[in-house]
């Protein structure tokens, strides 16, 4: 990851001092004081060789303790994807969250959260690549465009993505294509395999233009469909290709 940004910090601590004072709170089982929010500012203060830095101490809750640092790393444009992946994973299965109950905290929409959760269904091979990856050329754009791909193509393109420095539109771009060369064109008198399911919520039916489908067949179709209703901010299409959603 590029450490400009923090070295620019360290200078304008050099020169300034820390002009808003870092959140704190105290542990008393350890006898210290914790960082909630403040975390690059006490970092940069330290190698400017200063001795105390301004502080204001709280006393939240563990869950608010999170949230705080979610925000206040949330503004940061080199954020690692995954950084903020895990740590709303952790708010919502540390305090039960719902995703509208962690848009609520963090005052950001549903849908981003839900986006952003979505990482963490990327095939295992692919999201170990994605962490390891920390020159920041990997986006979150990038990565939902990967997340569009059924497991068996995710770990090409994001490979490629890597290697040839692609932009988030390539990369969108390629996941469409491989999408398009995947999906078979129906013919007249094709094989048709139905399957159905019912949810707490909804009926799901899935429509294959082929007789023999897998168990691979059905969960690739569903992690289609999902990806592109996490990306559409309007309403649902009408379904095309080999299967459909109703």
């Amino acid at each position: 990851m590029d450490t400009t940004p923090q070295r620019e910090l360290v200078a304008s601590v050099q020169s300034h001092g820390i002009l808003q004072p870092i959140t704190v709170r105290y542990l008393e089982s350890d006898n210290m004081y914790q960082i909630i929010t403040g975390e690059r500012r006490c970092s940069a203060a330290k190698e400017a060789g200063l001795a105390e830095i301004p502080c204001w101490i709280q006393t939240p809750k563990q869950e608010d303790v999170l949230v705080h640092q979610i925000v206040e790393n949330w503004q940061r444009l080199d954020m690692h994807p995954y950084d903020l992946a895990d740590a709303l994973a952790r708010l919502r299965d540390a305090n039960g969250y719902s995703q509208k109950e962690i848009a609520k905290a963090t005052a950001k929409s549903e849908g981003e959260i839900s986006k952003i959760l979505t990482l963490l269904d990327l095939d295992p091979a692919v999201q170990k690549l994605a962490r390891e990856d920390r020159s920041g050329r990997i986006t979150k754009r990038h990565l939902y465009a990967v997340r569009t791909l059924p497991p068996a193509d995710q770990h090409s393109l994001i490979e490629k993505v890597q290697r040839d420095a692609l932009t988030a539109d390539d990369t969108e771009q390629l996941a469409a294509k491989t999408i398009d060369r995947r999906r078979t064109v129906a013919r007249p008198g094709a094989p048709v395999s139905y399957h159905r399911f019912k949810t707490t919520e909804a009926t799901v039916s899935l429509t294959f233009r082929k007789k023999e489908v897998t168990n691979d067949d059905i969960r690739d179709a569903l992690d289609e469909a999902r990806a592109k209703a996490m990306n559409s901010p309007t309403e649902p299409q009408a379904p095309t290709g080999d299967s459909s959603l109703n």
